[in-house]
């Protein structure tokens, strides 16, 4: 079987700024590849080339071993991708059901009663169910990165991008959303791209990580993180090793 995705030498470069430089790495069903860099690594150009946002100027991306490279993002919503968004983005009149309700609708292609017990159960999934009929506008920051990660699973992804989901929360909110993404990580293939590293670290199999779109290290997150250049890149910011030893 081949991973889930693939991503093989991919790179892209705005003017003279690499954000990615023969970029390769995979994750298989039940797996969680971490990604990581300090501010302006190329993280989230990376992110954008899986999604479809932007196209790779060279290199594949396969999804269950078909190419979807040159596929729009909203095909490769069809074709099983779903990601969140650093900065949570629901429609803040309709209530969490709604939300999740109209991404397992228009998204996940799912009609009447069956829309609605799918979102129900992915409401139940996320810890959401007593917040179902509040409007999503009103809805706690913890509970707003629950609900874009709802309406992620709504679309019954086989992989799913997280980015930067634990960004802004307390510590207690971030272990709340670890333990959240750990029990989902079964069910299907995670890549995660943050700043909290040691969020990451928790459920990551492995990580990648990369500055100035250039792979610096990989393996499993204790080694990475223990790895002379990562550190040397971190240097002057703050890189919270804690629960990776």
């Amino acid at each position: 079987m081949p991973p889930v995705l693939q991503a093989d030498r991919l790179s892209r470069r705005f003017g003279q700024i690499v954000v990615a430089d023969e970029l390769s790495f995979s994750v298989d069903h039940g797996q969680c590849l971490g990604i990581i860099g300090p501010n302006g690594a190329g993280k989230t150009s990376v992110f954008n080339m899986l999604a479809g946002v932007i196209r790779a100027q060279s290199g594949h991306i396969l999804l269950n071993g078909a190419d979807v490279t040159t596929k729009a993002q909203h095909e490769r919503t069809r074709l099983g991708i779903g990601r969140t968004y650093q900065v949570p983005q629901p429609f803040g009149q309709l209530t969490a059901f709604e939300n999740v309700l109209t991404a397992a609708s228009f998204g996940g292609g799912r009609r009447g009663q069956d829309a609605a017990d799918h979102a129900a159960s992915i409401l139940d999934r996320t810890g959401l169910s007593k917040r179902s009929d509040m409007p999503a506008g009103a809805l706690p920051l913890l509970d707003r990165k629950r609900l874009e990660l709802a309406r992620a699973l709504a679309l019954s992804p086989r992989l799913l991008l997280l980015d930067e989901i634990a960004g802004g929360l307390t510590e207690a909110e971030v272990n709340v959303l670890v333990d959240l993404i750990a029990a989902i990580k079964p069910t299907l293939a995670i890549v995660w791209i943050e700043h909290v590293t040691h969020a990451v670290s928790a459920v990551a199999d492995n990580v990648v990580a990369i500055n100035f779109g250039k792979k610096i290290a990989e393996g499993t997150p204790a080694a990475v993180m223990a790895d002379a250049a990562v550190q040397e890149v971190y240097m002057g910011a703050v890189m919270d090793v804690a629960a990776v030893g």
